[in-house]
Formats: structure tokens, C-alpha cells, sequence
């Protein structure tokens, strides 16, 4: 059964965070972010919060509110999946500050749709995007369990960089593993592991789990230097990260 609370913090720490490396690389995503400045805090229960701030039409995603932003109150945690699932289904969000930021806010519903379009659908025009925000969302997912898992108890055992590449991508994807930290582009510290995958086919087959990774090794689709161990457990992580975000 999925734990509530974990799975509204995956949409905070994990989607949420996607909006704007997605927006920088989509054409109709950075333009449903254009116009005047504006920022929402989102709160749910269990110390749960994230803030989109869109500047310049630019959007970045923090932790901490500031004063003047839309504050929006989620009751429990089924609330804000309900938000976020996609679904369709409405969700209760009570404004308590910022009441006169509403109007400037409706348009991050829009942005919120087309995301969802993004990690969603498999459109042929946005196919690469959807294979890059998936598997961004998922190295971040798995930033959030490993965090979780730290304050329950010890750490596991995962250490190093991490990255991701694919010709098709925009740029590759990293996490870093000791620090809980995930970026894009090529980082500056070397790696523990790459993974490399040689067309969009292989990365879809992996988010869709069906990817025979010792068959791929050996036809040359999938590539792993370093070291292998660390690469497999990263993937199990985010396979159990993805499980708890579409539980269906």
C-alpha cells in the first residue's frame, strides 16, 4: 500500500522540480509560465512545502516561502496527490496569504497541464522530452527516499556520482549520491558510474521496466562504466521511486 505522505512528498521534491528544467526545453511550457512575476507556497501536513516562483517567465523551485507569495494549504496528503496525479480529479487548497496573487497564479494550472503532458503522453513531437523528465523525475525521487531514509536511520550505502546520457537527451542527467544533490549537463567531479543509453527505444524499455539490461550490454544499446553494483541499486531505487508515483 503507498504511503501518502511519501508519495505527496515525491510530487513536491520529484514533478514538482521538473517544471522548470522542462521549461527551458519546451517551447509551450515556457510560454504558459510567461507573464507577470508571481510565487505559490505549497504546505501539507508533516512539514511538507514547495515554492514556484516565475520571474522573467523563468520558474525555480525552492523549499522555503517568502512574504508576499500565494500560501496554499493542502489538509492531508491525499489532497495534494489529488493535485498532482493527474487524474483529473479536484483537490481542496486553501488559500491563507497572498489572496491578491490568485489571478497571476491561474496560469501555473496551465504550465501544471502541459507538464503532465510532458511526463505523460508519448506524442512522437516531445518523445525525447518525456524520456528526459521521466528519468529526471525519477533521480530525483530517489534523492527523496535516500533523505527519508537517512533521518529514519543510517544511510544506506550508496556513494559516488551518478550519470545519465542519451544522444537524444537535451543534456545528461547526474545525482549525486553522498550529497542528495541532482543536476544537468556534464558535472565537473568525475564519476562513480555512467550509464549511457544509444537511442530513445532503450530508455523508454527501461522507464517502462523491460529493458533486459545484459542483453542491451551486449548489443551495444546500453553502456555502464564504472561501477556496475552502484549503477544497478540506483536503478532499483528509482524503480521503487517511480512504483510509488503511478502505485497503478
Amino acid at each position: 500500500m503507498t504511503d501518502p505522505a511519501l508519495q505527496a512528498a515525491l510530487y513536491l521534491e520529484a514533478v514538482l522540480p521538473a517544471l522548470p528544467r522542462l521549461a527551458a526545453h519546451d517551447a509551450p511550457l515556457a510560454s504558459a509560465l510567461e507573464g507577470p512575476d508571481v510565487a505559490v507556497s505549497l504546505y501539507a501536513p508533516g512539514a511538507l512545502r514547495a515554492r514556484v516562483a516565475i520571474a522573467s517567465g523563468q520558474a525555480a523551485v525552492a523549499r522555503e516561502s517568502h512574504p508576499g507569495d500565494l500560501r496554499l494549504w493542502f489538509p492531508t496528503h491525499g489532497q495534494l496527490i489529488r493535485a498532482f496525479d493527474g487524474a483529473g480529479r479536484p483537490a481542496l487548497a486553501l488559500p491563507f496569504a497572498g489572496f491578491s496573487r490568485l489571478p497571476r497564479a491561474r496560469r501555473l494550472v496551465a504550465a501544471g497541464k502541459r507538464l503532465e503532458t510532458l511526463l505523460n503522453t508519448r506524442a512522437p513531437e516531445h518523445l525525447p522530452l518525456h524520456a528526459w523528465g521521466n528519468l529526471l523525475v525519477g533521480i530525483q525521487a530517489a534523492t527523496t527516499l535516500l533523505r527519508r531514509r537517512a533521518l529514519a536511520g543510517p544511510r544506506l550505502p550508496l556513494r559516488g556520482l551518478v550519470v545519465f546520457a542519451c544522444p537524444a537527451f537535451p543534456s545528461a542527467l547526474w545525482i549525486d549520491l553522498a550529497a542528495l544533490t541532482t543536476g544537468t549537463g556534464e558535472p565537473a567531479a568525475p564519476f562513480a558510474a555512467r550509464v549511457t543509453f544509444a537511442n530513445l527505444a532503450t530508455v523508454l524499455a527501461e522507464l517502462d521496466h523491460q529493458l533486459d539490461a545484459p542483453a542491451a550490454l551486449g548489443l551495444g544499446t546500453l553502456r555502464i562504466e564504472g561501477h556496475l553494483p552502484l549503477a544497478e541499486a540506483l536503478g532499483q531505487l528509482m524503480l521503487q521511486a517511480g512504483q510509488l508515483l503511478k502505485p497503478h
